[in-house]
């Protein structure tokens, strides 16, 4: 699981912010589907699944990534939003 969450981290830092295009790849046997909506400048998980070679949805592995990337969203729009403060700041410091 520590793998694909690096590989999910990657594909957002990667990823245009207004703009994050789904992730959707193999990871060993297993499929990982990952969507992201953006609403009013934060990042939301909309669906995020595991699928198995057969691509039927692995119900306990799609509930266990879900609740792992929670943190780690959050992590990441704390960050941006951190990043747009400083921004903010110093443009505000440069017009004085």
């Amino acid at each position: 699981m520590e793998k694909i969450i690096r590989h999910i981290t990657c594909h957002l830092n990667e990823s245009d912010r207004t703009d994050i295009a789904g992730f959707d790849t193999l990871i060993g046997d297993v499929r990982i589907c990952v969507e992201f909506e953006t609403y009013m400048d934060t990042v939301l998980l909309k669906t995020s699944e595991v699928l198995d070679r057969d691509w039927d949805l692995l119900d306990e592995d799609s509930a266990v990534l879900a609740s792992r990337l929670k943190p780690v969203l959050e992590e990441y729009n704390r960050s941006h939003r951190e990043a747009f403060a400083q921004a903010h700041h110093v443009i505000s410091d440069r017009m004085f």
